[in-house]
């Protein structure tokens, strides 16, 4: 029975990883980790540790060594994205003992944690991407409303997702330069935060698993609406409360070209996340690498089921394309979920099936 190690097992994306990993059907024991003591009972692995956070490095690599040899673990899969680059560095200085792992290389996750160097490498590529400014004083914020700003719409201040500065969230769409530096005043973000044009259009996110730069799965969802939208200013709390599956050739096309233009040989997990513009033409706002989305259980119900891939590419060291490995889960499929409800997975035909009342039926 082969044993996977499961970081952040207590979390949403842990946790939809491992109902993946049971649904594959293969026998796998699966030992979780979560240095949140108030997540542990929320795990769905045969054994979960708590462990120290992954930013007390010694700490961290000392904790997984244990639980290594403890539990003849055979693959980590780290989830958490601090936890994605320390289990890359502990790879890169050969302390993982002999547990395997598929992770892009550390100077590939370098690029993807950095909004900046992201959008860099994207222009490079010939990739649409939001006009964006970073941020480093009073005049940096006139100048962005100047430029960035369509009529009176608002301009999106966020953090800059630099690592380590701590406000890679941060979000909020500005309507006025006064309310841009109090939010930037507020997060003490001049140098850690960028100003972008307001996208408008469709928020639609592209899933992939490359093996050694070619590419093995992928499918494409559009996100409808969000879990508690009212707690965020943005109405955005990335959580998506209704997902969809979608087949969109040109949206493959561009998560395809953009995921190269960082990583030419690309290898793991990388989902890569589009806005629309103005016209609802997609644009490029980030890049994650070496770990998948919260709700990838969807991916799974809806026919693909890339944490089982992930697990085989880590075990084997390489895999093969699937047949239909450009678009690899069908259009049309819901997800719904939100706090303590579901999640449910739904056809289009499906909403048909319920009574109406008060409503005209069209």
């Amino acid at each position: 029975m082969k044993t996977v190690l499961v970081t952040g097992a207590g979390g949403p994306l842990g946790v939809n990883f491992c109902r993946s990993l049971r649904a594959s059907g293969e026998s796998l024991r699966l030992i979780g980790t979560d240095a949140n003591r108030w997540h542990l009972p929320l795990s769905l692995c045969d054994e979960t540790y708590l462990i120290p956070f992954a930013k007390h490095r010694e700490e961290y690599r000392q904790a997984l060594v244990e639980i290594a040899q403890s539990e003849s673990v055979d693959v980590i899969i780290p989830t958490h994205p601090v936890e994605v680059r320390a289990v890359a560095e502990l790879r890169d200085a050969g302390s993982l003992g002999n547990m395997k792992t598929a992770l892009p290389a550390t100077s590939i996750l370098n690029v993807t944690d950095d909004k900046a160097k992201t959008q860099a490498a994207l222009l490079k590529a010939g990739l649409p991407v939001p006009k964006t400014q970073l941020l480093h004083n009073e005049d940096d914020v006139q100048n962005a409303f100047a430029e960035l700003r369509y009529l009176d719409g608002p301009v999106w201040v966020r953090g800059s997702g630099a690592p380590g500065l701590g406000i890679g969230g941060a979000a909020l769409p500005c309507r006025s330069v006064g309310v841009a530096l109090s939010w930037i005043e507020h997060y003490n973000g001049f140098g850690k935060m960028a100003a972008s044009e307001y996208l408008p259009g469709d928020n639609l996110s592209w899933m992939a698993l490359f093996s050694h730069g070619e590419l093995v799965a992928s499918g494409a969802r559009e996100r409808l609406e969000y879990v508690l939208p009212h707690v965020s200013p943005s109405g955005i709390t990335g959580a998506p409360a209704v997902s969809r599956t979608i087949d969109n050739p040109l949206l493959a096309d561009m998560g395809e070209r953009a995921v190269r233009a960082i990583d030419a040989s690309a290898h793991g997990v990388y989902f890569v996340d589009f806005k629309g513009d103005r016209e609802n033409r997609p644009c490029i706002t980030e890049i994650n690498g070496g770990r998948c989305g919260t709700t990838i259980h969807f991916y799974t119900e809806a026919g693909c089921n890339f944490p089982q891939l992930l697990t085989q590419l880590a075990t084997e060291g390489g895999l093969a394309p699937l047949a239909n490995a450009r678009s690899c889960i069908a259009p049309g499929q819901y997800w719904v979920r939100t706090l303590d409800c579901g999640p449910a997975l739904v056809r289009d035909s499906d909403f048909d099936s319920y009574p109406r009342a008060g409503l005209e039926v069209t």
